[in-house]
């Protein structure tokens, strides 16, 4: 295991970086079983959070087939579907745990179950709760598998004391509060008077001494309130205010005072209880600020007194609503890890994408290694620059001039057809599954899948990859485009994270990121140099790369490169302007590789030769017989196409047919066959009856290559001695002509004799 445990005075913490791939999930188990076997946590419970129920779930079972008892825990709000109950969620009430907390109150105790006196009230679906029922397992296992966002509110007492959690992937989202925007705090709820400052005993009896300390705590801050612009909170105009740290985190204590008891009880009468609950919150209209909300507002005023930097997580504002504008404070912050989940002891992070930035806020102490890598010999790496891929590009809203629309439908067109030609050459070679994965924006998937994707092709947004393994057989990878959010959303997210207003990055155009040079690594030592965007802040650069390159990294570790053997080859189009640290084969422009007409037409399944039929099958490529005539073959041959190379299309077959009717002549047609299985049918439907139609034959396909650089070469090979035989025949031919030049020269000069 890599934890020290006897160390000292601190709990051993590491943050390790590993490599997509590389297996570090698995290798995490096998090394918790080892651990778990030599005692050495001495009966305590390791905690793993994984990003989704799903894979805690995946986890689960990989614990149990190594003989460690592993459990679940979800929360009351998770997913509990059952056979004809899709839809069923662990709490089976779950209003009434919603109402508990909107009164800050113990949710298990006022809704779920209580003793008190002896007696005894109870919810009556306690015992078919999902909830309830994964409490007992809690108790005898030795692993507890749940989803980070559970790490950042209590344990259940049935976990017990934990030796060791685990964070399995990146973790920091699932700990920011506020980030959409809607939690506000208006101005007239902070205003300082009896009515919003009254603070209450835990026996519902006014505590004046806790309700004085809250009154002059708000009035230090209501003379900022009043005066200050638009904008974070000022430390500078906090501290002239006489605010101190101390004043504010007792401040943030009392806030929760300021809501008296309802008295909810398990099992209570839903309308009885929110006659109880409007007891104690204010009337309709009167003005409010939530006690959670106000709470967090003095501890990131705290924080910041602390620490000499102004409030970035509270920020004055001037929100719309349907009385008016409302001046409010719209606050951001970071939860912390729970204690009670293990965050105060050992700690062990994995991530494939960590970054220091994204993890020290919430494990300042936390040791970060040095990131494990490995080779993929075994991948080939293509990389296009300047394609359109964005979701603009490529599904433009609804409302998008028609200029734009129809822009849009021929990228989607050239992107299908590469994606069908990229498909037909990796046709078969997957040992399961489908042969090539697709991976783009959402927007984008959705618009190419409504087109059509080949058989042997899958299709995935990027949201919908990380810890999934079930592409680790595919043949080809295309990438397509990126995840990138605007300067301003990672700039709030920043705030959130660390509560200190982030340096501001602009670029040329003032809404937009800087420019800065990258620089693509070559797989033979070589760079290729380009640009990409860039945050000045540190903290937003870390969480711009981890959304846009991170997510990049995941999407290409699908594949599972590092698993790659010679037998099992993988070939990944990255068709991204992004630089990621990979190393790349080569680099080509879109220009070289973007479908032509030509091409488009491959992609369906046929090559036609004739002009007039070209434009019959696919008037919305060419208009018109002269529009075919004068587009003649590509001379930009699509990089993916190669229709007449058997190797390429499996199943390429030429067919002779001559459409009925006068001046008709015979012409040809290539088809690949696993797409229109019968050429005939697929003409006559688009031509008419044929006067005639004959199989020429089907071109027999060699067995793939296994290496791609050999198979390069050995085509290389193939091409020269081709151009050498063209070249000798060529030289003959003008041989012969010479010599029989020569003859009728020799032949036309006037007999020595005669003359």
């Amino acid at each position: 295991m890599l934890l020290d445990f006897n160390a000292a005075p601190r709990p051993p913490r590491l943050a390790l970086p590993v490599a997509v791939g590389l297996g570090k999930t698995t290798a995490m188990q096998r090394g918790l079983a080892g651990l778990l076997r030599s005692g050495a946590l001495r009966g305590k419970t390791v905690v793993v959070g994984v990003p989704r129920h799903d894979l805690a779930a995946e986890q689960r079972d990989a614990f149990a087939a190594l003989g460690v008892e592993a459990a679940l825990w979800k929360g009351r709000s998770a997913p509990d579907p059952r056979p004809g109950e899709p839809d069923r969620l662990m709490c089976l009430d779950p209003s009434a745990p919603f109402d508990a907390i909107e009164v800050e109150r113990v949710v298990e105790t006022t809704s779920c179950k209580v003793t008190r006196d002896g007696v005894t009230k109870i919810c009556p679906l306690y015992h078919q709760c999902g909830y309830q029922a994964q409490k007992p397992p809690l108790r005898g296992a030795d692993v507890v598998i749940t989803a980070h966002d559970t790490l950042f509110h209590m344990a259940p007492k049935e976990l017990g004391a934990v030796g060791l959690l685990v964070l399995d992937e990146g973790f920091w989202a699932a700990g920011l509060r506020g980030t959409d925007g809607k939690a506000l705090l208006t101005l007239d709820g902070l205003r300082p008077h009896l009515g919003t400052v009254l603070c209450w005993t835990a026996r519902n009896k006014e505590n004046w001494e806790a309700t004085a300390d809250l009154h002059a705590a708000r009035e230090k801050l209501w003379k900022v309130l009043a005066t200050a612009p638009n904008g974070p909170l000022s430390v500078a105009a906090l501290r002239a205010a006489g605010l101190t740290p101390q004043i504010c985190r007792d401040a943030s204590g009392h806030e929760h005072r300021r809501l008296r008891n309802p008295g909810l009880y398990p099992g209570m009468d839903p309308a009885e209880r929110r006659r109880r609950i409007a007891a104690v919150l204010p009337k309709e209209g009167e003005p409010w600020a939530p006690p959670g909300r106000t709470a967090a507002m003095w501890m990131l005023i705290a924080e910041a007194l602390e620490n000499d930097h102004d409030v970035a997580g509270a920020v004055l504002c001037d929100v719309m609503t349907e009385n008016g504008t409302v001046r409010s404070l719209r606050l951001a912050w970071r939860a912390g890890l729970r204690k009670s989940w293990g965050a105060g002891g050992p700690v062990l992070h994995l991530d494939a994408t960590l970054r220091p930035e994204l993890v020290t806020p919430f494990l300042p102490d936390i040791t970060v290694a040095e990131p494990v890598r490995a080779t993929e010999p075994h991948v080939r790496v293509r990389q296009v620059l300047g394609a359109p891929t964005s979701a603009k590009a490529l599904a433009p809203d609804a409302g998008a001039p028609a200029r734009d629309q129809s822009a849009a439908l021929l990228r989607r067109r050239e992107m299908a057809a590469l994606i069908a030609l990229r498909a037909r050459t990796l046709r078969g070679r997957a040992r399961s599954g489908k042969d090539l994965l697709v991976i783009g924006q959402k927007a984008a998937v959705d618009a190419l899948r409504a087109l059509g994707l080949p058989a042997n092709a899958e299709a995935v947004h990027f949201n919908a990859l990380s810890g999934l393994d079930r592409w680790r057989e595919v043949a080809g990878m295309m990438v397509l485009g990126r995840t990138l959010p605007a300067p301003l959303t990672v700039e709030a997210l920043a705030a959130a994270l660390t509560n200190r207003p982030p340096l501001t990055s602009r670029g040329d155009v003032a809404w937009w990121y800087g420019r800065v040079e990258r620089r693509i690594a070559l797989a033979d030592g070589g760079v290729h140099a380009t640009t990409g965007e860039e945050h000045a802040d540190p903290t937003a650069e870390a969480l711009r790369w981890t959304i846009c390159e991170g997510e990049l990294v995941q999407a290409v570790g699908r594949g599972r490169g590092v698993n790659r053997t010679p037998e099992r080859p993988l070939e990944i189009d990255l068709l991204t302007d992004v630089v990621l640290p990979v190393a790349v084969h080569e680099v080509l422009a879109w220009e070289e590789v973007q479908p032509s007409r030509h091409d488009i037409m491959a992609a369906a399944g046929v090559e036609l030769e004739n002009a007039a039929d070209m434009a019959r099958c696919f008037p919305e490529l060419w208009p018109s017989h002269d529009a075919a005539r004068q587009d003649g073959r590509s001379v930009r041959n699509c990089y993916y196409r190669d229709l007449h190379n058997s190797r390429s299309s499996h199943s390429s077959s030429i067919v002779s047919y001559r459409p009925a009717g006068p001046g008709q002549k015979d012409r040809q047609a290539r088809f690949d066959l696993a797409l229109i299985p019968d050429p005939r049918v697929w003409l006559e439907a688009r031509l008419g009856a044929l006067a005639h139609f004959e199989m020429l034959g089907s071109e027999p396909s060699p067995p793939a290559a296994a290496d791609p650089v050999a198979d390069a070469r050995a085509r290389l090979t193939a091409l020269s001695a081709r151009l050498d035989a063209a070249i000798h025949q060529r030289l003959a031919t003008d041989r012969a002509r010479l010599a029989a030049l020569s003859a009728r020269l020799d032949a036309a000069k006037p007999h020595p004799a005669a003359a």
